[in-house]
């Protein structure tokens, strides 16, 4: 036989904290996991040697922690975003040093692959399927692919990783159906996925989670705890980690240290911590620490960061409600994930709160090799989806199996593709034959290379060799190679089938409602891809460039960039078409009239550091969102705020920029979740109390007035009449119901009409002004109106034709004003037209009609 070189595809976990390597063996039943002397996982830690240069990763990296250079790690939290780490002398962004770590995966496994060398065969690493999580961006997305191919791999797929871990629990327990709820919490990231496994084959139910709370988040805590604990001691270590590198240096150390704690006190109830030097303080005293840690005082510390990803787990299970009528009494295991789950509290706080009686269906979740679960998972994955592909030594012709290279029956199919690489290598015409234990058959190759056996007989319980030589059009052997197939009546799912892949997270453009930004959601979560949607808007002239901010959940992702032609009139219609493939690509394409256009995607820029100002002015819009709500839904909301807003406070206190603007992005989409109403509604709920406060002030002053005069007045029945309307009012805001909510407001405002006319009756309330005062007040509050609230609106939606006819409506209100003395009940007549033509105008503009809330944001000239 010829001399063929061969490859499997392989499955890499890509941690924040740790990455792992697995591929099938020859045979596909068993998983090989690199491991080193130490461990199956190695650190995702990249150091530069400032004398040699040379690039270190991994372990030896990982020992450079809390010295000067330090080392980088936790860079998959900067996935997909405009940022540079410092790597001793250079800058690098995220996605190189990404792809160092997958360069150092793709070396480890294949000294294991190199194993299986023959003389005949030798074996190589070029491709993989790498994990993600499953609510990464679609910026992280796109540069953990490009990382990978930077490291000289070709990128089967991105893997969510909690399907991955669902799909070799499946694999190893041999489960061809149920229904997981997967709670996958490592070093930097949580992800809590549905996964429903059918006959072998995979789908996603429901998605939630968190790209910034983890492992990281527990030992920031705990260094801080640490931290506060040794300044009692005596130490100088009122640390500035916003202005002072020697100090961002000590609270790494104390960091290194606090993780060293958790790990202790995941195996034991007890810890005496003692360590000498590792940390000098400010004046430059060695801070010496000799104390014993209980357990119950690390998870005081941890309990909040914990208890977070049982509100994301509570979340993922309303969303599968919806997608597929389930709850969490229909899940069969909770499986978990990530080496944070070694952490005995996890497993307490999982057990307690989604197992049991009141949860899934299992006493206790699963807890099977969680640090290396994923890339097992996605070795599994890889088998199924690349299977065995061969090239000749010149490389000039491969052959690629699909599929894997076990099989339960005792006959088996044999598919896959011969490819030409060269140009003076012909294939079409060509043909391809296999022989095995006696047994022979050929077929033609067909379109594109494509060929397939039926019926191919392998022994029982054994493995067989299936040998194949490969012909050109000329019916010249260009190539032999060979495949196993090993036959198991006992095989587990391969992983081989999955449901269409999803979106994690909802795309939303911004654009402009009742002159203020608002975001507008494109295509929903758990959209199944490819797909496409379809935006329309106004071009607003003045501009050859419309820019359409593009969000995934809170977060700016991208700008799409509209070019419009110079000769576009004001007010045209441009559509353009979103499509996201399967791979979570973006394009876009639209049009403007008739003439076709494609719209660049750029990156979004970085968002501008907060400001205490700013966070202070989110706490008080979710007090305002708040306050309509049903208690239970109350208490939900306001646990979900206090323990983000928890997150960032410490991310502020340790200058944590990456992480202070992820929490206010949650902090925000949960005031979205809540301020629906603010937003559709109108008018805005802050003119409905105002009404409301009027009706009820009126109501007491009137009761006042009418003492001492013939005239009736019953309070408590009045007060009962706007109660009532309240009520409606209040429930019509919570339910978005813009119908209800309006009745409300014209029932209140006619109390208010019917209260006015009975206080001018009564001597207090009489009108003493003159007839020509009371018309040149009328005019002077109407031209409030519409320079002020008015004008604004027409201004801000572009609407010049609206602004043209605002300006001659206050001409003519300056001339009501000057001839309120000549003939004062035509002037009335006049304002009172005047008033009802505004609001008129300002209920189109903040209705959105004529597609107003389609204006985008920003536009350049």
């Amino acid at each position: 036989m010829m001399k063929q070189i061969l490859s499997k595809a392989v499955g890499i976990d890509l941690g924040t904290t740790n990455s792992a390597v697995a591929v099938m063996d020859r045979t596909d039943t068993d998983i090989v996991l690199h491991r080193d002397r130490h461990t199956a996982t190695t650190p995702s830690c990249v150091w530069k040697d400032p004398r040699s240069g040379e690039l270190v990763v991994g372990r030896l990296a990982a020992r450079r922690v809390g010295a000067n250079p330090a080392p980088i790690r936790s860079v998959k939290r900067l996935m997909g975003r405009q940022e540079t780490v410092r790597v001793t002398d250079e800058d690098m962004t995220p996605e190189q040093v990404s792809s160092l770590v997958l360069a150092e995966m793709k070396r480890q496994i294949q000294q294991d692959v190199a194993a299986w060398d023959t003389a005949d065969t030798s074996w190589e690493v070029d491709r993989a399927i790498v994990t993600v999580p499953a609510y990464f961006d679609q910026p992280a997305i796109e540069a953990t692919r490009r990382a990978a191919e930077k490291a000289g791999l070709e990128v089967l797929d991105l893997l969510h990783e909690p399907t991955a871990a669902a799909c070799y629990h499946c694999w190893s327990s041999k489960t061809e159906n149920g229904t997981f709820l997967v709670y996958d919490l490592g070093g930097g990231t949580f992800d809590a996925s549905v996964v429903r496994c059918t006959a072998g084959a995979f789908e996603v139910l429901g998605i939630s989670g968190n790209n910034m709370l983890g492992g990281d988040n527990v030992d920031t805590e705990m260094a801080r705890w640490l931290q506060e604990y040794l300044v009692e001691d005596g130490y100088a270590l009122d640390l500035d980690l916003a202005g002072d590198d020697e100090d961002k240096i000590r609270f790494a150390q104390l960091k290194f240290l606090a993780e060293g704690v958790k790990q202790a006190l995941s195996t034991q109830d007890l810890f005496m911590f003692r360590d000498s030097g590792t940390v000098r303080d400010k004046d430059g005293t060695p801070v010496i620490i000799d104390r014993m840690v209980e357990r119950a005082e690390f998870e005081e510390v941890a309990r909040p960061v914990v208890a977070r990803t049982i509100g994301y787990c509570h979340e993922v299970m309303e969303l599968a409600g919806k997608v597929a009528g389930i709850s969490l009494s229909d899940v069969d295991q909770v499986i978990l994930a990530g080496g944070s789950t070694h952490m005995p509290l996890v497993r307490e706080m999982v057990t307690r709160e989604l197992c049991g009686p009141d949860g899934a269906r299992c006493a206790e979740p699963v807890y099977e090799k969680v640090d290396t679960i994923v890339a097992l998972g996605a070795a599994i994955r890889a088998s199924a989806v690349g299977g065995l592909r061969s090239h000749n030594p010149e490389r000039t012709v491969r052959v690629s199996f699909r599929g894997t290279g076990a099989t339960g029956s005792t006959t088996t199919v044999v598919a896959g593709r011969a490819e030409a690489l060269t140009a003076d290598t012909h294939l079409d015409g060509g043909h391809i034959r296999l022989s095995t234990g006696g047994y022979d058959d050929e077929v033609d190759l067909g379109s594109d290379g494509v060929f397939r056996f039926t019926r191919v007989p392998v022994q029982a319980g054994a493995e067989s060799l299936l040998s194949f030589d490969l012909y050109d059009r000329d019916g010249d052997k260009v190539m032999s190679t060979a495949r196993m197939v090993t036959q198991d009546d006992d095989l587990g799912t391969d992983g081989g089938e999955t449901s269409p892949p999803i979106l994690n997270k909802a795309f939303s453009l911004q654009v402009n409602r009742a002159g203020r930004p608002h975001v507008k959601e494109l295509v929903p979560a758990m959209a199944l891809l490819p797909t496409s949607a379809r935006f329309s808007f106004q071009h607003p002239g003045s501009t050859e460039q419309v820019l359409f901010p593009l969000y995934q959940h809170r977060r700016r992702v991208q700008v799409i960039e509209v070019p419009v032609p110079a000769s576009t009139p004001r007010g045209a219609e441009i559509s353009f078409d979103v499509h996201i493939d399967d791979k979570s690509m973006i394009t876009v394409r639209g049009a403007v009239g008739g003439t076709e256009f494609d719209a660049r995607l750029v990156q979004a820029p970085p968002r501008p550091e907060p400001t205490r100002a700013e966070i202070d002015q989110l706490a008080n819009r979710f007090a305002n969102s708040v306050l309509y709500l049903k208690a239970g839904d109350r208490a939900v909301a306001e646990a979900k705020w206090d323990m983000t807003m928890a997150s960032l406070e410490t991310a502020w206190r340790n200058h944590d920029l990456v992480q202070l603007e992820h929490d206010l992005e949650e902090l925000e989409f949960i005031i979205d979740s809540l301020a629906v109403v603010e937003i559709t509604l109108v008018p805005p709920k802050a003119e409905f109390d105002a009404i409301v406060t009027e009706c009820r002030e009126l109501n007491h002053r009137v009761r006042q007035a009418v003492v001492g005069t013939a005239i009736t007045h019953d309070e408590h029945e009045l007060a009962k009449s706007i109660d009532v309307q309240v009520d409606q009012g209040e429930r019509a805001y919570r339910n978005r119901d813009q119908r209800a909510y309006g009745e409300a407001i014209e029932q209140l405002y006619g109390i208010l009409r019917w209260l006015d006319g009975q206080y001018q009756k009564t001597p207090e309330g009489k009108d003493n002004r003159s007839e020509e005062e009371r018309v040149a007040d009328a005019a002077a509050a109407v031209t409030h109106l519409a320079r002020g609230e008015v004008m604004r609106l027409a201004e801000s939606k572009g609407r010049a034709d609206f602004a043209r006819e605002i300006t001659e409506i206050m001409r003519d209100l300056a001339e009501c004003q000057r001839d309120a003395g000549r003939d004062p009940g035509r002037t009335q007549t006049r304002i009172a037209q005047h008033h009802r033509r505004l609001k008129q105008i300002r209920d189109v503009l903040l209705s959105g009609a004529h597609d107003v809330e389609s204006l985008p944001v920003e536009a350049t000239p």
